[in-house]
């Protein structure tokens, strides 16, 4: 029996890892009915990691559209979205948060979502959303930026753990 960690590492190795231009913006409000579809399978997977913990709706991706709408016109936060060849095949949110007395945590940016479409995975557009999400938030004057992750999205840890900022 392979580790699922040796599989993981060896199925990398074979995959082909094409270039692709990859363009990170700021979210228009056209940008959020492909975010909110986006934000709607995130949720759907955090939530099939921990029921309990995280909620689904009806028509959650019009939920998260609506959401994403709103908090790109916040001083206090940043949507983008990464496009190749035009289409849009990610976003990142992100936003200021206040000091949290729950978490003992300093005021701060905090990375909240993070995705990708599978179809655009591996060639290194989620890299550049988290960076670009970094770099949006730090611009807010934030002494620090935290990324979080669903403790169970294996995927996701590794990939956060790999993202290094200046």
């Amino acid at each position: 029996v392979v580790p699922r960690r040796e599989v993981n590492r060896v199925a990398a190795k074979k995959r082909p890892h094409k270039s692709v231009d990859v363009v990170v913006r700021k979210a228009t409000k056209a940008d959020c009915a492909i975010a909110g579809v986006f934000g709607a399978k995130l949720a759907e997977a955090h939530h099939e990691w921990d029921r309990k913990r995280f909620f689904v709706v009806d028509d959650m991706a019009a939920g998260y559209s609506w959401w994403l709408d709103k908090e790109r016109k916040s001083k206090n936060a940043g949507v983008l979205v990464a496009a190749v060849d035009g289409r849009v095949v990610g976003y990142a949110y992100g936003r200021v948060e206040p000091r949290d007395w729950n978490s003992l945590r300093e005021k701060c940016g905090v990375g909240v979502d993070l995705f990708v479409d599978e179809s655009a995975r591996k060639h290194g557009v989620g890299k550049k959303l988290a960076l670009a999400l970094i770099d949006a938030l730090k611009a807010k004057k934030v002494p620090f930026v935290v990324l979080e992750v669903a403790w169970n999205n294996e995927n996701a840890r590794g990939f956060f753990a790999s993202i290094r900022s200046p």
